[in-house]
């Protein structure tokens, strides 16, 4: 039996993949079965929208968390029965109703960077990142019983929030630090480095377990501030330990953890032991009614656990299914009453299309398809191919402009292909570091230096240099070159207190163009570049904000992406002390996954033809906002059908 979730209707039929009356994709299961659902909203309710409002009326004083989210649930249902759109409870009815969670009409959901959207440990609020229109993404917090978002001052660029156990107060990463705001106080505190939050959790007695970023172990704060410590864990002394998303079991000193590639774990603050809890590669969420949260093949599930003994029993739950989600960030929450926030990962429809100068499409190269993050195409010394990161997984493959087909590079993660001057190997980001291998696919795969998650930007003219980026403890984004040239050697470039992104060599490799945030937004910069060092003589180019720069391979031009979506040109000129830009013209507007934002490894999203009339951009097509969350009240009366 299958279903139509828009207009509701049953079909015996399973072979059937779409609704014959209006062509949704069917899903499996009745209509019967399905829980109540309605969006959350601060529309009042209308026919056209089927919204309603949590009402303020209700107090949370003068009811206990389940008598006021009951007499919530009742008010949204009730707002429907004219409509005959549910069958009317009964009071003791113990159905599961879901709920659409909707920013305020100001703020967007965008997942530029991966949006969160957390329920509190008491169900009575959520903490959410939204984007503003003048393209700020901070935190917010709204109370389920009212349509008002309250912004926490110095949540800017935030990561991975999470709720301290009394619902007082948040955590999180923000622009290379772990902050934490009181719902009570004003701005932000920092509490120490973290060069990009991947999760964290709070204790009931005020210590904080986070992965400070991607490719490093799990380490301890308090909650008041200080300097992180690790947390033994007995292992292998050559393990490079890769952890995300640790989560307190109740007592409060042990906890879940993602061990990359290794499952879900289980760790202590007072022992070193370690413990195997699942095989699956995913977030994890304990529930005090006894069950862990868990994605499973793009399905939320929940199975029962007893955490005194870490024995899982019984199957896997459904609880949310034919979604699409991603281990790279943790999209779900659940309350202590019962509340579940679920946050699928949006898949934009998106195409490497062929533009002129003037904006005018004039090609595509590849089909188009669904991705959650830009492919970073770079087009070949010779033109007639390009590099792409296809996700997921991410691997690297070679598109033939020519032949129209491609060709998988690689077969374990890799992502962000830089070519060789001449175009015979690609070096990219892997799993054992900065990597590189054969253009063609063939022999085997280099590890050009170990270890840690570096992001290479390019390959120098000359073939000497490797230029790439990578996160500092206290520096954010820093910029190093490797020697290519016997053993290899590290060189630091450029490491300031702020992001230092996108470094991009002219055609001569005497000048490194980048992106730094030094002044409040991204500025296209130019320093000169010899053996590996940069020269102190610093010019900016930009005068309205960038991001991505590109020179033309004639040496003639300079483009890059504004804050706006606008591609940039700026011509260049030989000069007495360098080359000489001129005034930025703006030649069309595009449509990337994102373009404003530093210091996430992101993206490069155009590359320029080696002729310089073409440009080659990774562009969104259709809708450009992130569906909303779902929230279900009342989640594990799921689990009893």
């Amino acid at each position: 039996m299958k279903r139509c979730p828009d207009c509701r209707k049953d079909y015996a039929d399973d072979s059937l993949m779409y609704c014959l009356d209006d062509g949704t994709a069917l899903v499996q299961g009745r209509i019967a079965d399905e829980p109540a659902t309605v969006l959350l909203s601060g529309d009042r309710s209308s026919e056209e929208g089927l919204t309603a409002t949590l009402p303020a009326a209700v107090s949370k004083r003068s009811l206990n968390t389940s008598a006021w989210i009951a007499a919530a649930v009742f008010a949204i249902v009730a707002a429907f029965f004219a409509y005959g759109y549910f069958d009317r409870p009964s009071k003791h009815d113990s159905r599961a109703v879901r709920v659409s969670f909707e920013p305020p009409a100001e703020l967007a959901f965008n997942d530029t960077v991966p949006d969160a959207a957390m329920i509190s440990p008491d169900g009575q609020r959520i903490v959410f990142s939204g984007t503003s229109s003048d393209d700020k993404n901070m935190l917010y917090v709204r109370e389920l019983n009212s349509t008002e978002a309250k912004l926490l001052p110095g949540s800017d660029n935030p990561l991975e929030p999470f709720w301290s156990p009394d619902s007082k107060s948040v955590a999180y990463g923000s622009n290379g630090k772990l902050k934490r705001s009181d719902l009570s106080a004003g701005n932000a505190q920092t509490l120490c480095d973290s060069a990009r939050m991947v999760g964290g959790s709070w204790s009931k007695d005020g210590i904080i377990v986070f992965a400070p970023d991607y490719r490093k172990p799990v380490v301890q704060v308090s909650a008041k501030g200080g300097e992180p410590s690790p947390v033994v864990m007995d292992v292998p002394a050559d393990s490079e330990e890769r952890h995300r998303y640790p989560y307190f079991l109740p007592d409060g000193r042990r906890f879940l953890f993602s061990r990359e590639t290794k499952g879900i774990w289980e760790g202590s603050l007072d022992s070193p032991e370690i413990r195997q809890i699942l095989p699956d590669n995913t977030p994890v969420v304990y529930s005090k009614d006894g069950h862990l949260i868990f994605v499973r093949s793009d399905t939320l599930v929940a199975q029962a656990f007893d955490e005194k003994t870490l024995t899982l029993s019984g199957e896997p739950i459904p609880l949310i299914a034919d979604q699409k989600s991603w281990i790279n960030n943790f999209r779900f929450s659940a309350s202590d009453d019962g509340t579940l926030v679920w946050q699928g990962v949006w898949e934009r429809d998106y195409q490497l299309i062929w533009y002129d100068r003037t904006g005018k499409q004039v090609g595509t190269a590849d089909a188009p398809s669904k991705v959650a993050a830009g492919e970073d195409p770079r087009i070949s010394p010779d033109g007639k191919r390009i590099a792409i990161k296809r996700n997921p997984p991410n691997t690297i493959w070679v598109v033939d402009t020519e032949k129209g087909n491609s060709l998988r590079i690689t077969n374990d993660f890799g992502q962000i292909p830089v070519w060789s001057p001449d175009g015979s190997r690609i070096a990219f980001s892997g799993v054992n570091g900065l990597m590189a291998k054969a253009s063609n696919g063939l022999g085997d795969t280099e590890t050009l230096l170990p270890g840690g998650a570096p992001f290479p930007r390019q390959w120098s003219p000359d073939g000497k240099y490797l230029i790439y980026l990578r996160r500092g403890v206290k520096t954010r984004l820093d910029m190093y070159a490797v020697s290519l040239q016997g053993d290899p050697k590290e060189m630091l470039l450029l490491n300031s207190p702020f992001d230092d992104d996108d470094p991009e060599l002219s055609p001569d490799g005497k000048w490194l163009a980048y992106a730094a945030d030094d002044t409040g937004s991204p500025e296209i910069y130019i320093q000169p570049f010899n053996n590996g060092t940069l020269g102190s003589d610093r010019k900016r180019i930009s005068t309205s904000g960038g991001r991505m720069p590109v020179w033309d391979r004639r040496g003639t031009e300079i483009y890059w992406v504004g804050p706006d979506g606008n591609l940039m040109s700026s011509t260049i000129k030989p000069g007495a002390s360098g080359p000489e830009f001129g005034t930025p013209t703006a030649l069309f507007k595009t449509r990337m996954i994102g373009t404003a934002r530093l210091g996430y490894g992101s993206v490069h999203e155009f590359d320029v033809s080696p002729d310089g009339q073409r440009f080659l951009v990774g562009t969104v097509l259709g809708e450009t906002k992130v569906p909303k969350p779902t929230m279900i009240l009342n989640w594990p009366a799921l689990t009893n059908k």
